[in-house]
């Protein structure tokens, strides 16, 4: 079961803009398939794809001194870079701010664009054709 303020909130928009990054490489780019999913996971997007209740659970977590001891997986891994960028620029906006809650910091951050993805080539790859089979299918 995913936790609250997961992904799912925003898979519609996420796998969108996914769906369009990957066609304008797939139309520009000359390199072999597997390269163009890692690509694609590595454009910058509209926001961070967490809802915002979980980011402010694990950035406050984080600025508590909590760290998972959990290792491993990329999917982790991109998680944990997702999530100190967040916590970057919380705290950036909490130094600039003193009056600005953290509540208000993580949504600002949250809701800004991201730098990527934050997923791995494999699971970019699985939404692509997540999104071409759906579009086969009608």
């Amino acid at each position: 079961m995913k936790k609250s303020g997961s992904i799912s909130e925003f898979i519609e928009q996420r796998d969108r803009e996914l769906a369009a990054a990957f066609r304008e490489i797939l139309l520009s780019a000359d390199m072999p398939l597997s390269e163009m999913f890692a690509a694609a996971a590595k454009r910058p997007c509209s926001r961070f794809w967490v809802g915002e209740s979980r980011a402010f659970r694990v950035i406050k977590e984080m600025l508590e001194g909590h760290t998972s001891t959990q290792t491993g997986s990329a999917m982790l891994v991109k998680k944990q870079e997702m999530y100190g960028e967040i916590l970057r620029r919380v705290k950036e906006r909490l130094r600039a701010d003193s009056g600005c809650s953290l509540e208000q910091a993580v949504h600002e951050a949250v809701n800004s664009p991201a730098p990527e993805f934050y997923i791995t080539e494999k699971s970019a790859r699985v939404i692509i054709y997540r999104i071409r089979r759906r579009k086969t299918a009608k």
